[in-house]
C-alpha cells in the first residue's frame, strides 16, 4: 500500500493558498456558495459546524480540525449546527494584501479560523479525484495527526498575520503539505469496500499492481502481467480490481496515462507526440483520442492553454 500512496500523492499537482482568516463570535454563520477550487477551514481555536449546503448532518469541528472539500462545493460553516447564514461575501473585507478578514461580533463562544483554497491540476484526468466525496473532515482520532497539523496550522496563521516579506510563498507551501496531510490521513483510514479502489489499497494484491501502472504506465500491462504481480490467479485479479476500483485494468492503465501525460503537457513542454510515445501510445492520434474522452480538451489545446 505505501508504494501506490506515496505514487498517488506525488502525482497530485496542486497550488495552494489562504484567502481569508476569521475570527467569529457566536451567533455566527456563512455560506461559501459553489467555488472553482477545493477549499479548506481549519480550526485554530474555538469550534465550529460545517454541512453541505445541499443537505446531511452538521458535524462538529474543534482546535486543530479541518474541514476539506475537494471540489469547492457549496457548504455552511455555523457556530452552533442551527445557525441561521448570511454569504461568506457579505461579511468578508480585503485588506490591501488582498488577505479576506471574515469577523462577526457576538457574544457567546469565540472561534478563530483559517480558509484557504487548492487548486488541483486535471482533477478529471487524475482517477483519485472520482473516489473522494465533496466533504472530508480531518481530525485527530488517535493523536497521530496532532503535533503535525497543529503545527502547521500555527505556522499558517503566525505567517498570516504577521505578513512578513516572503509570507505568501511560506504559506502556499504548508498549505500544499497540509492537503497532502488531509488527503493521506482520509486514504489510509478507508477500510476495504469503502472509497472505492482507495480503500482497495489496504489489499495487497492490489496496491501491487497499481503501483506497477503508476510507475511503469508506458509499458503494455496485460491483465495477466499484472495478476502475476498481484500474486492472484487472472481471473479473481480482474474480479477484485473491477470491484473495487470500479473500472477494467485497461481502462485505469488509460485514466493514468492521460493524466502522466497531462503533466507532461503542462509542466515539461513535450510535444503532443512526445508525450504520447512517454507514456506507452503508438501514436499521437491514439493519445489524442483518450486524452480528449477524459478530459473534454485536445492536448494540443490544453498544451497551448497551459
Amino acid at each position: 500500500m505505501i508504494d501506490a500512496l506515496t505514487d498517488i500523492l506525488q502525482s497530485i499537482r496542486m497550488t495552494g493558498s489562504v484567502f481569508s482568516r476569521a475570527a467569529l463570535a457566536e451567533p455566527w454563520g456563512v455560506e461559501s456558495g459553489t467555488m472553482n477550487s477545493g477549499v479548506f477551514h481549519a480550526v485554530v481555536d474555538g469550534q465550529a459546524w460545517v454541512r453541505l449546503a445541499k443537505g446531511g448532518e452538521a458535524v462538529r469541528l474543534d482546535r486543530g480540525d479541518i474541514a476539506f472539500m475537494p471540489f469547492g462545493t457549496n457548504h455552511l460553516m455555523m457556530g452552533a449546527p442551527d445557525s441561521k447564514t448570511r454569504p461568506i461575501a457579505d461579511l468578508t473585507t480585503v485588506d490591501a494584501r488582498g488577505m479576506g478578514h471574515l469577523v462577526v461580533e457576538g457574544d457567546g463562544n469565540h472561534t478563530s479560523l483559517i480558509c484557504g483554497s487548492v487548486h488541483f491540476d486535471q482533477v478529471g484526468a487524475h482517477p483519485v479525484f472520482s473516489m473522494l466525496p465533496p466533504l472530508i473532515v480531518v481530525r485527530d482520532r488517535d493523536g497521530r495527526l496532532a503535533g503535525v497539523v497543529d503545527t502547521i496550522i500555527g505556522l499558517i496563521a503566525a505567517e498570516v498575520d504577521e505578513g512578513a516579506p516572503g509570507s505568501e510563498t511560506v504559506v502556499a507551501r504548508l498549505t500544499d503539505a497540509l492537503v497532502v496531510l488531509m488527503l493521506r490521513d482520509f486514504i489510509t483510514r478507508l477500510e476495504p469496500g469503502e472509497g472505492g479502489w482507495l480503500g482497495g489499497l489496504r489489499d495487497p494484491g492490489l496496491a501491487l499492481a497499481l503501483g506497477h501502472i503508476h510507475r511503469r504506465p508506458e509499458h503494455k500491462w496485460s491483465v495477466s502481467e499484472l495478476a502475476a504481480h498481484a500474486g492472484m490467479s487472472r481471473s479473481a485479479f480482474f474480479s477484485k480490481f473491477r470491484t473495487l476500483v470500479g473500472e477494467t485494468p485497461a481502462e485505469y492503465l488509460t485514466r493514468w496515462r492521460v493524466h502522466v501525460g497531462s503533466h507532461l503537457l503542462r509542466n515539461e513542454d513535450h510535444s503532443v507526440a512526445a508525450a504520447a510515445r512517454k507514456v506507452g501510445y503508438a501514436s499521437e492520434a491514439a493519445f489524442s483520442n483518450a486524452f480528449t474522452r477524459m478530459t473534454g480538451v485536445r492536448p494540443g489545446a490544453y498544451r497551448r492553454s497551459a
